[in-house]
């Protein structure tokens, strides 16, 4: 297993994933989404079973993949990383002629598959408030040596309520101070850092901690893997608050209070660059279709050195 994965206490669980090779050994990442979702079986190669017995599947585990399929296993183009819904409108063009495989573990989750040699691209979008910039830093505390950062586009992030803002929500110490019931993003994400970068300002501001803060918010321990898994839970009552994109939650009809523009980059394996997808996805990233779009996709913003390798 390429992460640690629970399962339901007393009941036997089926954990859809996706098979990636790792020099000479196959990784199975747990593939993420609602459960019964057609697009997560369509990214699974196989399931693992948690018996009722355990918790979970512990990360470097070793386990029985039961597959869907009899038909050769791999990909031509393995992205792994945060989840953007146009970093998948990507990876859904490039699509119409290669076999992409796309598995959303969070900025961090990406960075460490490329330096694993895992992924031929991950989606970061990792904040240094130390130095005020995004990514970067991060490859040099990493020690991610067999990569190139390419620049991305912007998308904002903010908190994202119920329609109307019942509980009348305007920053991130409201969630802390109001009855609300938050949910959080899973660890190693980039919103996730947000998050906790959030918390450590606030704590510092009120000469507390960041512990006393976290046990004053209802579900902070609940996590979702995707923007749209929390505006999902909001939408439909499970929550009352959480942190994610701006189109994410003008697509479920919900409300939204910025918080932070955000550069999203990729991060491209130097051992995948001759690849013909990986040229081809280059290509399409300084193209004018995606300029168009992401004109037309509102919480998004062009730059223009889009393509552009940072590093």
């Amino acid at each position: 297993m390429a992460l640690r994965v629970f399962g339901a206490k007393g009941r036997r669980t089926h954990v859809p994933v996706a098979l990636i090779k790792r020099k000479d050994k196959w990784v199975a990442y747990p593939v993420g989404g609602d459960s019964g979702s057609i697009v997560r079986l369509s990214r699974s190669d196989g399931y693992v079973v948690i018996p009722e017995n355990a918790m979970y599947i512990d990360e470097e585990e070793k386990v029985t993949v039961h597959l869907f399929t009899e038909k050769k296993i791999g990909a031509d183009l393995v992205f792994i990383g945060s989840h953007c819904p146009i970093a998948e409108l990507i990876m859904e063009k490039l699509m119409e002629k290669y076999n992409v495989k796309i598995i959303n573990v969070g900025s961090m989750g990406g960075l460490l598959a490329i330096k694993r040699g895992e992924a031929d691209i991950a989606g970061i979008h990792l904040y240094d408030p130390g130095t005020g910039t995004y990514n970067i830093p991060y490859l040099k505390k990493y020690n991610v040596e067999n990569a190139i950062l390419v620049k991305g586009y912007l998308r904002e992030q903010g908190i994202i309520v119920a329609k109307g803002n019942p509980y009348n929500i305007k920053c991130f110490e409201d969630i802390i101070d109001k009855k609300v019931r938050f949910i959080n993003r899973n660890k190693g994400s980039g919103t996730r850092l947000l998050i906790d970068q959030l918390l450590e300002e606030i704590a510092r501001k009120r000469k507390t901690t960041v512990e006393k803060l976290t046990s004053k918010i209802e579900g902070f321990w609940v996590e979702a893997k995707t923007h749209s898994a929390v505006a999902s839970a909001i939408k439909y009552g499970k929550a009352d608050v959480g942190v994610g994109l701006k189109y994410i939650a003008e697509k479920y009809g919900l409300d939204f209070i910025p918080l932070k523009t955000e550069e999203y980059d990729f991060l491209v394996s130097k051992e995948s660059l001759e690849k013909e997808p990986i040229r081809e996805f280059l290509k399409v990233l300084k193209s004018l279709w995606l300029k168009e779009v992401l004109k037309e996709t509102i919480g998004y913003k062009v730059v223009k050195n889009t393509g552009e390798i940072r590093t």
